[in-house]
């Protein structure tokens, strides 16, 4: 509890024989509001999606709960156990979903927002969704296929004398850990086909999902109605405020998401919720 702004309340999202705790912050006055689920990226993250001292996820929650919208957060699969998972069902997608289920107990009104390989997956995860969505956020999606988003970080990142034999190296490591990231998801399709209202959001100083993957989906959704679009000068990928060209040391530095990108979350719900999209 936090004040008079918030309530948070312990729960556990229970997939079979998994338990991942998690997280219901609750406006302090609310009655019945929507509540957002949050679903993280690749790798091993609590609920916060903590990145060094940084906590994206505690950011948007805090936020969007001063705005009088709930939500969910839980911490990964692999982040409670500690064991690799061999499908992107395991990885993250099966969790959502019951996450999703959990959510409804709270609100007849559940929005999906998705972070990286979270937003890659929120339309995806809306299509296989028995309990219908109100709409979904995607933070940094990538648009294309992971085998490629992999191998462009892997340029932007290593040494301009690297070879190409390292960098194939690279990535037939992750391959041979985690195959099930560089396997096709469909994200693009899926979106297509959801009529749902969909907010994409783009920090245009990311490097790890660029501005190549936020016009991708311009050009596929084009002439859907149901989509609203936000790109951001100074946002990196955690959406979080710097200048120059982004590294991964900025990650290190204590920030926090961009007010801006809440009050554009909490505008979409708003307006979703009043069915003018």
């Amino acid at each position: 509890m936090a004040g008079d702004i918030f309530n948070e309340i312990a729960d556990t999202v229970v997939t079979g024989d998994i338990h991942l705790p998690a997280t219901i912050m609750m406006p302090a006055d609310a009655r019945e509001v929507p509540i957002v689920v949050m679903v993280h990226g690749s790798g091993a993250l609590d609920r916060d999606e903590t990145i060094y001292t940084n906590k994206p996820f505690r950011d948007i929650a805090s936020g969007l709960a001063r705005k009088g919208i709930a939500t969910l957060r839980y911490d990964k699969r692999t982040y409670v156990y500690r064991q690799p998972v061999a499908s992107m069902d395991d990885e993250t997608i099966l969790d959502a979903l019951s996450a999703i289920r959990l959510a409804r107990r709270h609100s007849t009104r559940v929005y999906l927002l998705g972070h990286s390989l979270g937003a890659m997956l929120a339309p995806v995860i809306a299509e296989r969704s028995e309990e219908p969505l109100a709409g979904i956020i995607m933070m940094a999606a990538p648009a294309r296929d992971m085998d490629i988003v992999v191998r462009q970080q892997f340029d932007y990142l290593l040494p301009s004398g690297a070879s190409p034999d390292f960098k194939e190296q690279q990535i037939e490591n992750l391959r041979q850990r985690s195959p099930h990231y560089l396997q096709q998801q469909g994200q693009t399709a899926a979106a297509r086909r959801l009529t749902l209202p969909m907010l994409i959001l783009q920090g245009e100083r990311d490097y790890q999902v660029t501005m190549e993957d936020y016009s991708l989906w311009q050009q596929v959704l084009k002439g859907k109605a149901n989509v609203v679009y936000h790109s951001y000068p100074r946002l990196n990928h955690p959406f979080m405020e710097g200048d120059g060209k982004s590294t991964p040391m900025e990650y290190q530095m204590e920030g926090h998401v961009a007010t801006y990108v809440i009050d554009d979350i909490s505008s979409f719900i708003r307006q979703a919720e009043r069915g003018d999209r």
